[in-house]
């Protein structure tokens, strides 16, 4: 095929040149592509934001103990050391983000109040924590130190007097990471509650202060860690761009499918008009001669009209009852045939048996379409302008039409195989009824799994036939 375009070219170019209402393209559309818009973006993360997990990681549990010391109102004789006591404290809550967190802590043992008599307390408290080291997890997930500030609010029971006053609670925590799970903590933190908590002062006003320093350890419980929050933005400018290329790519396309559909017609009618000249024989055989030395041609060559000549002998040996052919002769390049009318007795029976075997056997060649691999999806739209002719063809000479669907063998069970051939004819098949084919027109057939054509992509296809009914 490629030898006759270009054995068609020197004739296709005057007669191009001399078309006015024929637009050729003046260029081919270039592009520059970035290959880095095309290549998979590695994905970089937002400073400071990570993915909130509200209930159910990030949760801990604490147990500390140290010494305490009530200081009140009235203050009483004793300095701040001559009231330490020994408390203990337990606590646990969770982190929502890096830096934001909540807990519930118990608290309690003994304190010696302004008369320096010891009494019990038990207080328990929620806390609002702020870790303000929550930066460092841009770095990695589990920093070593945090610094965590809080303040909360809860009730403080003195199990000598009974009093139950509400009380704040405050203070700051260092936590070091011993490994994943585990981390020493250091807590100095106060509560602040009625002067009356130990028996002694106003129960209106706020002055008893009781001040705690604890070491201990604190365990995480579930998953740990945070997912960082990732950056978008790259995506969306790729997104962008490839949109706007993919657009100039269709327009490009477009335009080189209608150059490409008028170059197939024109090489279409030159093919034709090069046959009926007889001059087709002679320019394939330039293409045999190909590289060798020709003499050039000086005049324009003899038309024999071996192609019609041909054409007439095979409408002859059918016996067609045409007598326009007959008498008719044309003279060849050296030679003279004659044509007389097939009107013999027995043209009938003939033409008859001729049109038996066309009814019997497929119209020229079966017209193959292809399908992506496991799908009743072309592999290209543009092969749909094949049915739009057959159609035509089929309506204008009342010709029925066969249908067989295929698969490929080589992948899928021969069950797959034979659904997803159904399934391929059936698409032909709402095809030609939607361009107008009547369904008693056309018949399906399946073959299933085959191995018939290379490459093993050609097998996924449906055939279409054409007879005479």
């Amino acid at each position: 095929m490629i030898k006759k375009i270009l054995l068609i070219l020197p004739l296709a170019l005057p007669l191009k040149a001399q078309a006015d209402d024929v637009s050729p393209l003046d260029s081919l559309i270039v592009h520059n592509v970035s290959l880095e818009m095309l290549e998979p973006i590695k994905p970089s993360y937002l400073e400071n934001i990570t993915s909130a997990r509200i209930w159910k990681d990030n949760w801990f549990l604490s147990i500390s103990g140290g010494a305490s010391a009530f200081v009140g109102s009235p203050l009483g004789c004793a300095d701040l050391f001559g009231r330490i006591e020994p408390t203990l404290s337990v606590s646990g809550g969770k982190w929502f983000t890096p830096a934001i967190g909540g807990r519930v802590s118990f608290q309690g043992f003994k304190l010696k109040n302004s008369m320096l008599h010891k009494q019990s307390y038990k207080s328990v408290h929620a806390d609002f924590l702020w870790n303000v080291m929550s930066h460092s997890y841009n770095a990695r997930d589990q920093p070593k130190w945090k610094i965590v500030p809080y303040v909360g609010l809860g009730i403080i029971h003195n199990e000598d007097n009974g009093n139950s006053p509400f009380a704040f609670s405050y203070g700051v925590t260092g936590q070091y990471s011993l490994s994943q799970r585990t981390h020493l903590t250091m807590e100095l933190g106060g509560t602040t509650t009625f002067k009356d908590f130990d028996g002694r002062g106003a129960s209106n006003r706020f002055g008893d202060n009781l001040m705690s320093l604890t070491v201990g350890l604190s365990f995480s419980i579930g998953k740990v860690g945070w997912k960082r929050v990732v950056d978008a933005n790259p995506y969306i400018r790729q997104n962008e761009w490839l949109i706007e290329y993919v657009s100039s790519l269709n327009d490009c396309n477009s335009l080189l499918t209608r150059q490409h559909n008028e170059d197939v017609e024109s090489i279409a009618e030159l093919k034709k008009i090069l046959e009926i000249e007889g001059l087709l024989d002679l320019y394939k055989n330039h293409s045999k001669n190909e590289g060798k030395k020709t003499p050039s041609m000086k005049f324009y060559p003899k038309n024999d009209y071996s192609g019609l000549n041909s054409l007439r002998s095979r409408l002859q040996s059918t016996q067609w009852p045409d007598n326009s052919l007959s008498g008719d002769s044309i003279q060849g390049k050296g030679s003279t045939e004659s044509y007389k009318s097939g009107s013999s007795p027995g043209y009938q029976s003939s033409l008859q048996g001729y049109l038996s075997g066309l009814s019997k056997s497929c119209i020229g060649a079966p017209i193959f379409f292809f399908f992506e691999l496991g799908t009743n999806q072309l592999t290209d739209a543009s092969q749909l302008i094949n049915l739009d002719e057959i159609a035509r063809i089929a309506k204008q000479f009342n010709l029925n039409i066969k249908v067989c669907g295929a698969a490929d063998s080589a992948t899928g069970t021969a069950d797959v195989n034979h659904n997803l051939a159904a399934s391929r004819s059936e698409y032909i098949y709402s095809q030609l009824l939607h361009r107008g084919i009547d369904k008693n027109q056309i018949s399906e057939a399946n073959k299933g799994g085959i191995d018939t054509y290379t490459p093993k992509e050609a097998n996924r296809h449906t055939s279409v036939m054409l007879f005479l009914k």
